[in-house]
């Protein structure tokens, strides 16, 4: 999901996408091949976990450190959360890169689409950042997508 150079503090994820099925949450830092935080699905990372408070009707919430403030629709394939978790009580220190990926569904089998943004502390000195995309490359396109929970699978 996020990519990023030297020495941030991770503080701020936010993340939108139709129906949030268990995806387990990975980060890696450096250059380690095995992520050094492996944890149990999009819920609980978003500390929401059984559904955000109902099987039925999840409940919106927002918390000091994580949040689920608006869901659209979420009884259904195609609804919509936006969610947001800081990592300012604990936060995942590197030296040269992190990388934070959330899996679509158990073992990647859905195709949804996400969309994320990223915050940090940033040090000084720190390396060149590398140059952004053209805008047209920046601004997310929501695609039809098809499988297992959507509504052309």
């Amino acid at each position: 999901v996020v990519a990023a150079p030297p020495r941030p503090n991770k503080a701020r994820k936010n993340l939108r996408r139709p129906r949030c099925d268990s995806g387990d949450d990975m980060i890696f830092i450096d250059d380690e091949s095995m992520p050094i935080i492996n944890g149990t699905g999009s819920e609980d990372y978003f500390l929401g976990a059984w559904d955000f408070g109902g099987r039925d009707t999840p409940v919106p919430f927002a918390h000091l450190y994580s949040g689920a403030p608006f869901m659209s629709s979420p009884e259904r394939t195609g609804g919509r959360y936006c969610l947001y978790r800081w990592h300012a009580d604990n936060p995942v220190t590197f030296t040269r890169y992190l990388r934070h990926t959330m899996e679509h569904g158990h073992g990647n089998h859905r195709a949804d689409n996400y969309y994320s943004c990223c915050y940090w502390y940033q040090t000084e000195p720190h390396m060149e950042f590398p140059a952004l995309p053209p805008v047209e490359k920046r601004i997310p396109v929501l695609q039809k997508v098809a499988g297992p929970g959507s509504a052309q699978g």
